[in-house]
């Protein structure tokens, strides 16, 4: 069933809170746009987002206490206005900046299994209550709950809505987008000279204009030695206090917002985080844990709700986890020793073709079975019979 294929009537519903543009203690509005023109939230919301878009996809089922994988679903890709990748940007990106994203499930109407999905814009979204009953309207229709998946950030308890992090904190955005402003200002419109041309005695108009266009031929992008005569001082402009206090603050701002959505500092370029990592694998680790499976757990959930059980959908992070070749190579070759590992799932993951014979378990220990070929080994020391 199309969006656009049935205007459903209205049951003249009471709506909840929807995100509007607001303002703050700075003065400025904040909105989507506006938001996004402060640097670091943008590069909070793209790293984020663009992190959980690039990770891939699996589908596994559920076999009594194993896993298997199973295909992703069509419908996960089956769109000719977006990708997969693109579809998980704007679901990542609706979530960071409006607390909610919205996409309509076109599902068919013989089987209700799901055919496409359609990301809409948060802010033409309207949520409604009727009867204890959620609806989604936009553009005048009201959608069925059954053809909408509705993704929540931080949502308070008996509330439709989740709550919008640019609405929450507007104070902050707010000053980062004055603090921009005035330095913008203070280039285009400030009166500061570079420095002062100090002389003995008074100076007619004329003969200043001529010093100081001497000067700045003389010297201009040049750094030729200068040679003042005459009682004459050169004396450079530096920041002043206040302009040092206003760069301290910058940077706190910047702080603060990687703060909110839990970035570390210097993945967005930001001073102020003292934490090292001793290889890239605990970058990576503490990254994923602390950073985005919140956002991980959020999908995965939503979209394996879609799927018929004991399937679902699952990112896999080993892109994140990986160490530099030699640890892994290590991490790898231990795995296949302890038969966590089949040699061609390890080549799978370093995108190598498999091989024959490599989809069998080897435990290389003494006296230990080889795992899934059903044989006992010869005892420790002896070795086994040639067959005659």
């Amino acid at each position: 069933m199309s969006i656009f294929a049935k205007r459903a009537l209205n049951p003249d519903p009471v709506r909840t809170s929807v995100w509007m543009p607001t303002t703050n203690w700075s003065g400025e509005s904040i909105t989507e746009s506006t938001a996004l023109e402060v640097t670091a939230l943008m590069a909070c919301v793209s790293l984020i987002a663009d992190s959980v878009a690039s990770l891939p996809l699996r589908g596994i089922r559920h076999v009594g206490e194993r896993t298997e994988p199973t295909p992703v679903p069509k419908w996960m890709d089956n769109s000719d206005e977006h990708t997969q990748y693109e579809l998980i940007h704007m679901i990542v990106t609706s979530l960071a900046l409006h607390g909610n994203a919205y996409i309509f499930v076109d599902r068919n109407i013989n089987t209700n299994a799901p055919i496409s999905l359609t990301p809409l814009h948060p802010t033409n979204v309207q949520v409604n209550i009727v009867n204890r009953q959620r609806y989604y309207t936009t553009n005048g229709i009201v959608i069925d709950p059954n053809n909408m998946l509705h993704l929540r950030w931080w949502t308070p308890p008996q509330s439709a809505v989740g709550l919008s992090p640019i609405e929450m904190q507007r104070n902050t955005i707010g000053l980062a987008l004055a603090q921009a402003r005035f330095v913008n200002q203070w280039y285009s419109e400030g009166a500061t000279p570079s420095s002062v041309l100090e002389v003995d005695g008074d100076m007619t108009t004329d003969q200043a204009k001529v010093l100081q266009a001497t000067w700045e031929t003389s010297h201009r992008r040049k750094r030729r030695p200068a040679v003042l005569t005459n009682g004459m001082k050169w004396k450079p402009i530096t920041a002043s206090a206040q302009d040092m206090e206003l760069a301290e603050s910058r940077e706190q701002t910047i702080n603060d917002i990687a703060r909110i959505f839990r970035v570390p500092n210097y993945m967005i370029g930001a001073r102020g985080d003292s934490q090292t990592y001793q290889n890239n694998e605990s970058a990576g680790m503490h990254f994923v844990t602390y950073t985005l499976l919140p956002w991980l757990v959020r999908i995965e959930r939503a979209l394996s709700g879609m799927m018929v059980a004991p399937r679902e959908l699952k990112f896999d992070t080993s892109a994140f986890l990986r160490a530099n070749t030699t640890e892994r190579v290590r991490s790898y070759q231990t795995a296949i020793m302890s038969g966590i590992l089949t040699p061609n799932e390890a080549r799978a993951r370093e995108g190598q073709e498999p091989y024959e014979g490599g989809d069998e378990f080897v435990m290389v220990l003494p006296g230990a079975i080889v795992a899934g070929t059903g044989e006992e080994p010869p005892p420790v020391g002896i070795d086994a019979v040639p067959p005659l």
